[in-house]
């Protein structure tokens, strides 16, 4: 990678996930040791061998479902009937025969952990750390560590190894793998600081067998939100509510008439479809009939405030919300002011802490409560989000479940859809207006998602159609099979120059006015409407193909086509920008899009999107916003744009999915532009995303016991 100037290196720190992992991960760590000192004096004097035991059985578990909540699963599932696949090209399973594959399957989490310490000493083998321990304690000398990482190391050393040993005993004494699998749940159930959710003790590590010996594990606060989610959306449905007196709109297919007719007679009701189906346009008949009928004529001036909750978990995402339900009403001629939507936190009046104003025994106001962008709720927020519903109020969930799944733990959205209780009230849309049958587009998603498609039709499409390209990044390497370390010599360059022309062009207009003036108006909504037709996304921060490096490329590129001096600050006239973090007191939200402009009277200001005053620069902490001719598709996500290109290799693999590119492809409205290497597409379009959770469990717990 070229070196940075002292604006971009700025960048790339506060995107320095490892170090905001790192002090996640101290954080449980703590907490996890005052959680276990809590629970000790449920230790009824065993022997200092016992307590012993425990203590390391209870600590490797912890690590793991650490480890497994920062990827994004809730539990781990443990089955002898695994087939287990090396998620480390160090780890193989082939070797260590004395062990069962459930086995190796446990010991993996930890083993990567460890081998994030000694990262390019590790062993070919992972394995060997753990059967020839002196390797472990030579390599972990060699590493520069501070003292508080060294003694993590070890301590996670420690609790890998005892389980290691542990589950080799337990394979040794097993006539066969489910033998084995039930010894170690008999251990389990000796540890006193895990139980079995079926005892109702409180304890950080909960567990459950299943009759085929499925053994699941949850930290406890998981295995408690699951729990309650699944407990609050049940009550939600089976609640009584009175139908609407609604008149179907003539526009309506008839997927969307069983949506609003299933929406009608029930409190709860999920409504998913890819892009272009009407999710928001069938929703905004059920909100014109809340205000037309059952003697709602009149709540036009309080509409909102006291009946109707908008609501998605990014800010960008509500306010697409918002125009989208305003548009569709608009069509059928009716004039009715929206609640302003807003984000769930801001909904659910979150505080810093974490603790929401509205809950069960203080919930929401209002009588219908509608969320967009489900797919990327998470199960903690979820949770939160169904506990607040007042009795006999109506929630309805929109998304697309195919999309990427939430930032935090969970999958709370393709979950519900799977659930038997809820097919009743889940109405999937498939008939697309933006995408025709023969949009190019529209195949393309679709070929994504069909479990029998293959890469050969995969390149056929992306040959034979005009609104699909294809960009090898192999053509980009040199003769030693490496990236070379300017971006000048990707492909990228090519089309971001071409695409973005337009843009830097019009950034040309002369200095906008600080107060709003109906030609200024008007040029800043036609130099948003530019920005929107063309967007990069990336599938990470980092690398070549990274959204850090292609902003600095551009930034570098757009100051040079204005002729702007050489300065260290980040902000010049005509950089686009995107909120990293919500601020009510400026009226911004994480995924809100402006552009920084030189105003006559005021310097260098920030316009936004449907506000009416730009925002001084120094208001805007660097931690705040970043550059935003590109972003990575998780933040995308809610976004439309007439032309996109999608950008990643192979260092990108362990970030690459089949949802991935399947969000990323349906931004587009007109454009799709690939810049990839064969294999890493192949990669992603072959590796769907599973993450494991224990809603199904909860909802499954809860039906029997009904």
């Amino acid at each position: 990678m070229s070196k940075l100037t002292n604006s971009a290196a700025t960048e790339v720190n506060h995107h320095d996930i490892s170090s905001w992992s790192t002090t996640i991960s101290r954080y449980l760590i703590e907490r996890k040791g005052q959680t276990q000192s809590a629970y000790q004096n449920q230790l009824q004097n065993p022997s200092t061998d016992v307590a012993s035991a425990q203590k390391l059985l209870f600590t490797a578990l912890f690590e793991i479902l650490v480890q497994r909540l920062e990827e994004g699963h809730t539990v781990l599932e443990l089955s002898p009937a695994v087939a287990i696949a090396p998620l480390d090209d160090n780890m193989h399973t082939d070797n260590n025969s004395e062990l069962f594959a459930w086995q190796k399957q446990l010991l993996q989490p930890l083993l990567q952990s460890l081998l994030g310490y000694i990262e390019e000493l590790a062993p070919t083998d992972a394995m060997d750390i753990l059967t020839t321990p002196e390797l472990w304690n030579q390599l972990i000398k060699q590493v520069q560590l501070s003292r508080y990482d060294f003694a993590t190391a070890n301590r996670r050393y420690r609790a890998c190894l005892s389980l290691y040993r542990t589950l080799k005993t337990t394979a040794k004494d097993a006539s066969s793998i489910e033998n084995s699998l039930s010894n170690f749940i008999v251990l389990l159930e000796k540890t006193l600081l895990i139980s079995n959710q079926h005892l109702l003790k409180a304890t950080p590590i909960i567990f459950k067998v299943n009759p085929k010996l499925n053994l699941t594990l949850w930290l406890h606060r998981t295995w408690q939100a699951e729990l309650t989610l699944a407990r609050h959306i049940l009550q939600i449905k089976n609640q009584t509510v009175k139908p609407l007196s609604i008149t179907m709109n003539p526009m309506l297919n008839s997927e969307q008439q069983q949506a609003i007719h299933m929406a009608n007679e029930s409190a709860f009701s999920i409504i998913t479809g890819g892009p272009g189906t009407g999710k928001t346009f069938t929703v905004a008949q059920l909100v014109m009939a809340l205000w037309q009928g059952d003697g709602a004529g009149g709540m036009i001036d309080g509409f909102g405030h006291a009946h109707l909750a908008l609501a998605a978990p990014t800010g960008k995402a509500a306010q697409r919300m918002q125009e989208s339900l305003q548009a569709a009403i608009r069509t059928v001629g009716i004039e009715m002011q929206l609640p302003e939507a807003k984000t769930i936190h801001r909904l659910l009046g979150l505080t810093q802490g974490g603790q929401p104003r509205y809950h069960a025994q203080n919930p929401l106001s209002e009588d219908i409560v509608i969320v967009d962008e489900a797919s990327m709720l998470g199960v903690e927020l979820a949770n939160y989000l169904v506990s607040a519903i007042k009795p006999n109020a109506r929630l309805i969930l929109l998304g697309d479940a195919n999309q990427l799944a939430a930032v935090d733990a969970g999958a709370v959205l393709a979950d519900l859809c799977r659930i038997p209780a809820l097919q009743n009230v889940h109405q999937r849309l498939e008939i697309s207006r933006r995408f025709t049958s023969d949009s190019g587009i529209g195949k393309l998603a679709r070929l994504i998602n069909q479990p029998n498609g293959t890469m050969t039709d995969v390149w056929a499409l992306l040959r034979s159609e005009d609104s699909l390209a294809f960009h090898n990044l192999n053509d980009s390497l040199d003769n030693n099979t490496t990236l070379n370390n300017s971006l000048s010599n990707l492909k990228i360059k090519k089309e971001t120059q071409k695409n973005y022309l337009k843009y830097f062009k019009k950034t040309q207009i002369r200095k906008a006015n600080s107060m709003p003036t109906p030609k200024y108006n008007n040029d800043l909504n036609e130099l948003m409407n530019q920005l929107n037709k063309f967007k990069i996304l990336t599938a990470g921060h980092n690398g070549q193909c990274g959204d850090i490096e292609i902003n600095h490329h551009l930034s570098q590129q757009h100051r040079q086509f204005l002729k702007l001096p050489l300065s260290k600050s980040p902000w010049y006239h005509g950089r686009p920008v995107m909120i990293l973090q919500n601020n009510y007191k400026l009226g911004l939200f994480n995924g809100d899009i402006g552009i920084c402009m030189q105003t006559k009277e005021d310097g260098l200001q920030v316009f936004f999107e449907n506000k009416a005053q730009g925002i001084a620069i120094n208001r805007l902490s660097d931690d705040m916003v970043t550059t935003a001719y590109a972003m990575t598709i998780h933040k995308s996500q809610g976004s439309e744009f007439d032309h996109v290109a999608i950008c990643f290799d192979d260092q990108n693999a362990r970030l690459l999915s089949q949802e991935l590119i399947y969000t990323a492809v349906t931004r587009a409205k007109k454009q799709v532009t690939i810049f990839s290497t064969p294999s890493a597409l192949s990669r992603a379009l072959k590796t769907p995303t599973v993450r494991q959770t224990g809603l199904a469990l909860q909802f499954e717990q809860l039906e029997n016991k009904s």
